[in-house]
Order: C-alpha cells, then structure tokens, then sequence
C-alpha cells in the first residue's frame, strides 16, 4: 500500500483532506451516511469542483482480522478517470487525528479448482477454448521506438 492522502477534522468537525496520485488529485470530504442496513457504506467520498461537491465514492466499515483496528474500505470513481482508484482509510494516532489515506491494488480472487464448462463447451476435447497462446512470441515491432530514452 502507498500513502496517498489524508482526511483530518477541520474547525467545524468536518472530515477534509487531499488525495494527490497520477490518476486523481483533488480536495475530498467524507459525509457520513445514516442508514438502519447494516451493509451500508459508513461515508460518501465527495470531491471538490469547482464551487460545488461531487460524489466520487464510498467507504465501508472493516475490521482487520489480526489486529482488531477498524479502518475504512472504499473506491472512488469518476468518468475522466481510466479505472476506479481502490482505497483504505487508516486512522493517524498523531495529535491532528483523522486518517491517512493509502492506494490498494485489487487482490485477484483465489482459484478454488476447475471452473465448470461453459454452455456448448462440453463436448469439445482439445483446449480451452480461449484461443492460441501468445507467451514466447517474439515482439515484431519496438513499442517505444520514437520515445526519448
């Protein structure tokens, strides 16, 4: 995970801070949410634009199972960005408090054994049915011919 954000308590109690990453760089708040579900998300990300707060995400409630400590899960998304932006909200022991904010890498799940066929597959004895490999092809062009070094 790297570092980076923050969220702190502004003089009115407000949660406010910054994320600055290549993918998002913006002032953010966090709005708790009120709902009786208890599968709700614990604060909406809102970003600032221009003069106004635009929903970008939301963070859920999560407990660490070695540790007990309870941080924030969320993603935050938006139509300029490539891909959502995974984040984890931790909070800062330091006198200002509030919570430091770390970029995470979605884990690929775990391979629990031989998927089952897919319709119309059955029958078929040789392959997958994904198509020929391409790993060991020897790279016909220079993708970075003409960039600077």
């Amino acid at each position: 995970m790297a570092n980076i954000g923050y969220v702190r308590p502004n003089a009115n109690g407000a949660l406010i801070g910054k994320i600055e990453c290549l993918a998002f760089n913006n002032v953010i708040g966090l709005s708790p949410v009120e709902s009786n579900n208890p599968r709700a998300p614990k604060y909406e990300i809102m970003a600032r634009s221009g003069n106004s707060w635009v929903r970008v995400g939301a963070l859920f409630e999560q407990t660490a199972r070695t540790t007990g400590e309870v941080f924030y899960q969320g993603r935050i998304d938006d139509p300029k960005m490539d891909k959502p932006l995974d984040v984890a909200l931790f909070g800062n022991s330091g006198p200002e408090g509030g919570y430091n904010v770390s970029w995470t890498r979605r884990r690929a799940r775990q391979d629990f054994g031989q998927a089952a066929p897919v319709h119309g597959d059955e029958g078929e004895s040789e392959g997958d049915g994904l198509g020929e490999s391409t790993t060991g092809r020897e790279i016909e062009t220079d993708p970075f011919a003409g960039f600077p070094n």
